[in-house]
């Protein structure tokens, strides 16, 4: 994403709302978007070339901006129907390590399971995944 589509966003953020699941019996305009998750989709032609087919942009509030960076959840999204579920690690019957895992293909849409895909939303420059404050940051210094 260059710089000029990160701050048109920026700009709108004000009437967002995230898009990430809160719960049974929740608005989506309880919740206004404080951010933005940002994936590129793309591929390596080599160690310096990168080609981004497009990006998924997620908006983020509050509470789940501090819960994908704090240590306590996991969120498993799906890349087919953009749906989203919280996994508390400490109830957890296996052990999660990161704090995004993308789905391609869940339950929900899916009767083929597609792949699994992670990434850290704390680790800054070479992630994939990436607030957008904290990209436009890195990018303006």
């Amino acid at each position: 994403m260059n710089a000029i589509d990160g701050l048109q966003l920026l700009a709108e953020l004000e009437g967002e709302h995230c898009e990430l699941n809160h719960g049974p019996d929740t608005r989506a305009e309880d919740f206004p978007a404080v951010d933005y998750i940002v994936i590129p989709f793309g591929y390596k032609i080599d160690e310096v070339q990168e080609v981004a087919a497009r990006e998924l942009v997620i908006p983020v509030c509050a509470e789940c901006a501090t819960a994908l960076s704090g240590e306590e959840w996991t969120l498993l999204y799906c890349f087919e129907c953009n749906s989203s579920h919280w996994i508390n690690r400490r109830l957890a019957k296996n052990r999660y390590r990161h704090h995004i895992l993308w789905l391609r293909g869940c339950p929900d849409c899916s009767y083929e399971f597609g792949g699994l895909y992670f990434n850290e939303v704390n680790g800054l420059a070479d992630e994939r995944a990436e607030f957008l404050k904290i990209q436009a940051k890195l990018s303006a210094a």
